[in-house]
């Protein structure tokens, strides 16, 4: 054979591969998800996920941006779409100024899911699967309320506040604590600089985020605990945030701690439950986030496009809502041993 043919042939081969990439040999349709950062909580969306590829019958692709970006996040979609994907879940990254991209570049051409977070437009996607952050963000200020019954300073923590998690989620407990009774997002809501705010025998000192680090969320709480020693409550909304400020008041010389209120279920974050040091956490179920998602996409991968005409409980503007839970000292231990089951410990 000679090398010109030889090439002839390896680009052929090349070209196909590429074309097929989200299909393969097996025949089956690949379809992926992409979570909004690397944190540990994606972990569980990752074991609920390959789980209903596997029930469903698709490839799956689980792609951790390695650093938290919409721009890094467009790239990988991008790469997904190249390669002939059927679907995609994705907790969006600032999806507010990448609506245009996810309904223009996205769901024009492959079936669009939102996991975690949603877009403002909820016509850009199939569906959104995740918790209602805002009714899940009123259960984390009950613990607040719990934790300091006569009230006090609070200051929230946060990666970034362009996330619609994170809005709803503090939206919740600030209404919680203002004495607002509602079981939706409010229209207007507290702006993101709001400092020194009264919420009835609550003050909220501001608002921290960090650019999802937690070095720098540690940091940040630091500081916060120098400059305001009465803080009564120091709150954490996403994943990484409760053990940061755990340690930054175990480091602390203030001789009254303040209360800690949690989300999710990072292990550091039941240890301080435990212990007694941390008042509880908002925990989400992001194993069903990945496995309800794969399920949807699997569908409409093989043609099922009424799935979600049937769908138990999916509610106005087509969101299924995965019930959180509140996790305290009662029933830590009963919940560790479910996390353990599903990382397989």
């Amino acid at each position: 054979m000679s090398n010109r043919i030889l090439l002839a042939l390896i680009t052929a081969l090349a070209l196909t591969l590429n074309f097929t990439g989200c299909q393969r040999a097996s025949g089956k349709p690949k379809v992926a998800f992409v979570s909004n950062n690397a944190h540990g909580f994606w972990t569980f969306a990752q074991r609920g996920a390959e789980a209903a590829a596997k029930e469903f019958d698709v490839e799956l692709e689980f792609r951790k941006p390695s650093e938290d970006s919409a721009k890094v996040q467009r790239e990988i979609i991008e790469d997904l779409m190249n390669r002939r994907c059927k679907g995609v879940a994705v907790s969006p990254n600032d999806p507010e100024n990448n609506l245009n991209f996810f309904k223009n570049n996205v769901a024009s051409k492959i079936a669009l899911v939102m996991a975690d977070n949603d877009l403002p437009d909820t016509s850009a996607r199939r569906c959104y699967i995740g918790t209602h952050n805002y009714r899940a963000g009123r259960a984390a200020g009950e613990l607040v309320k719990q934790a300091i019954p006569d009230g006090g300073k609070i200051a929230i923590f946060v990666g970034k506040m362009d996330a619609s998690n994170a809005q709803e989620r503090r939206q919740g407990v600030l209404d919680v604590l203002a004495g607002i009774d509602s079981k939706e997002m409010p229209a207007k809501i507290t702006p993101a600089d709001a400092v020194n705010l009264s919420l009835g025998k609550y003050i909220l000192i501001g608002t921290r985020t960090d650019g999802s680090k937690e070095p720098e969320c540690l940091a940040k709480a630091e500081d916060l605990l120098n400059k305001h020693p009465d803080v009564a409550c120091m709150i954490g909304l996403w994943e990484y945030n409760p053990p940061a400020i755990l340690r930054a008041v175990r480091g602390s010389a203030n001789p009254k701690k303040p209360a800690i209120v949690a989300f999710d279920e990072n292990p550091q974050t039941l240890d301080g439950i435990r212990k007694g040091e941390i008042i509880g956490t908002i925990v989400q179920n992001p194993y069903e986030f990945g496995y309800q998602s794969i399920k949807v996409l699997a569908h409409f991968a093989n043609g099922k496009d009424d799935i979600l005409k049937t769908w138990p409980g999916i509610e106005d503007g087509g969101r299924i809502f995965v019930p959180h839970r509140v996790i305290t000292k009662d029933n830590v231990d009963t919940f560790e041993a479910e996390v353990n089951k599903i990382l397989g410990k």
